[in-house]
């Protein structure tokens, strides 16, 4: 008579092989992933999987066997971020990070098989400019990668995530140029005059394209001298207007402008603007809504070609907004109030930047920017600039 096992149960199969199986914790039977050659091999499958259960590091085996693919594009269409789903333009530009450069690879990889050194292979193919698109698109589609595996690790899909390369998410741009007050106002002078509010209330205000393009008439108030951020604009592959919240929860602000900004914003919505209680503040020639690609075409691009600054671009004027409110003594919470950045630490959360502070930075920057100024020019009827000396702003 054969000795009882003390754990599992081998059985011999019809072609020779042994399949091996046990009880999990809850008294399931599990049966292993795959067959052995021998009874040998079968045993210490088994006392593995008995020594695993006793360290508590034993992991499912029907687990992980999901490939990447769909379970990665199920990640981005149900991803929340503080109970939010992803926003529909972040939806596409994740699918599209995947199908191009992760998934190509890696996508008809189980994952429990996926491991470092298949990550590994992965990342120097791609980081590398020869046959990738380079290490920055690298680093973002690395840190995608190492966000989907972290939920596989949590769902207990996986034991462990195998995005263990260190500084691989790390992206290492350099400084971007910095956009001088007298760059600002050739700017102006460069661009059609329907712009040049545009360009100064993205450059003295801190608003990304997106928030100018999907500001509004009633979010404009110009006795108060200030502009309600509240939603972004911005196209989807196949060229759908999307409009949703800020890029994030401390995008939504009331930004008070400077009168320079000010003056050119009422000139704007008295000849260019949509008349409708609600309607768009910037609008094309024809009355189409902001598009960031055809502004850089048309607008953008073109002036800065005749300025010789084609090294700018129009994101900069954001760093331009914050040094100048730095100038004035702003705070850092006040900063990243004003800019709708989330804030840097801890300690910032407890601060709170009012729009009295912030009145304040508009009025000091009015100061900043009379200073020592030139004559004034007519910018168009009823749409004054004054340019001022950058003797007067130290570091611009």
């Amino acid at each position: 008579m054969s000795k009882r096992r003390r754990f599992g149960r081998l059985r011999r199969l019809p072609s020779g092989r042994w399949q091996a199986s046990y009880l999990d914790a809850t008294g399931e039977v599990i049966t292993a992933p795959h067959t052995f050659a021998t009874k040998t091999e079968a045993d210490r499958y088994l006392a593995g999987v008995e020594t695993d259960l006793h360290r508590g590091a034993w992991q499912d085996p029907r687990l992980g066997a999901e490939q990447l693919r769909p379970y990665a594009l199920r990640w981005v269409r149900t991803r929340r971020v503080k109970g939010k789903p992803l926003a529909p333009k972040t939806v596409a530009l994740y699918e599209w990070q995947l199908e191009k450069h992760v998934l190509p690879v890696l996508g008809s990889h189980p994952l429990r098989e996926l491991d470092t050194g298949t990550v590994r292979r992965w990342y120097d193919q791609i980081a590398n400019p020869e046959a990738g698109p380079g290490p920055m698109t690298a680093a973002k589609c690395y840190r995608l990668l190492r966000a989907i595996l972290n939920t596989a690790v949590r769902d207990g899909q996986i034991r462990s995530n195998p995005c263990t390369l260190v500084g691989a998410g790390d992206e290492h741009t350099p400084p971007r140029p910095v956009v001088t007050v007298a760059d600002l106002f050739r700017i102006v002078e460069a661009v059609p005059e329907r712009w040049r509010a545009f360009v100064l209330v993205a450059a003295l205000g801190g608003l990304r394209i997106g928030e100018l393009a999907a500001l509004t008439r009633d979010q404009v108030d110009l006795d108060a001298g200030t502009v309600s951020i509240t939603a972004s604009a911005g196209y989807l592959p196949g060229g759908k207007r999307h409009v949703g919240p800020p890029k994030s929860r401390a995008g939504e602000r009331v930004i008070a402008l400077p009168t320079v900004a000010l003056t050119s914003l009422r000139h704007h919505l008295a000849h260019y603007a949509e008349q409708e209680p609600d309607g768009l503040v910037f609008v094309g020639p024809r009355g189409a809504a902001v598009r960031e690609t055809t502004f850089g075409t048309k607008v953008w691009r073109p002036a800065l070609r005749q300025l010789d600054l084609s090294h700018l671009h129009f994101h900069d004027l954001r760093g331009l907004a914050a040094t100048l409110a730095a100038h004035t003594g702003a705070t850092t919470a006040e900063l990243m109030y004003r800019l709708g950045h989330a804030t840097p630490n801890l300690a910032l959360r407890y601060q709170r930047a009012t729009l009295e502070r912030d009145a304040g930075i508009a009025r000091d920057l009015d100061t900043l920017l009379r200073a020592n100024s030139r004559k004034t020019r007519s910018r168009g009827p009823g749409a004054h600039v004054r340019e001022p000396s950058q003797d007067t702003l130290p570091g611009l």
